[in-house]
């Protein structure tokens, strides 16, 4: 290693100062999925006495609330279970022959065992 590797070089990009509240306001931005705002420079914040706005983003709980409200009405919940790879295949069969849903099909699986299972128990 020589000393000439060591020597301190320049920043390829200008650093730029923000104040607090455009950083935020760009951060929240960039999570909404939209680009960063235009930058205002910390001179131009100093220089105006006026209370700058909120343009923060408030995320629509509206839609969260709606996506919710539809779940709990369909009264079925998400179940995790094994199958073997010919077991899958035999159901992707069975739904594409039928037009059904792999989980309606098993749904209408459980069901009609669990009929015969009361009846044998009876």
């Amino acid at each position: 290693m020589s000393l000439l590797s060591l020597k301190k070089s320049k920043p390829s990009a200008k650093a730029t100062l923000h104040s607090v509240d455009s950083f935020i306001d760009d951060a929240i931005s960039y999570a909404a999925g939209k680009g960063l705002q235009q930058e205002t420079p910390l001179e131009t914040l100093a220089d105006s006495n006026q209370k700058p706005k909120d343009t923060r983003v408030k995320p629509c709980l509206k839609a969260v609330k709606c996506n919710a409200t539809q779940k709990q009405q369909k009264g079925m919940r998400h179940a995790t279970f094994t199958l073997t790879p010919e077991c899958i295949t035999q159901l992707s069969l069975l739904s594409q022959d039928s037009g059904m849903a792999k989980s309606a099909i098993i749904r209408e699986w459980i069901s009609a065992e669990f009929s015969k299972r009361q009846f044998r128990k009876r």
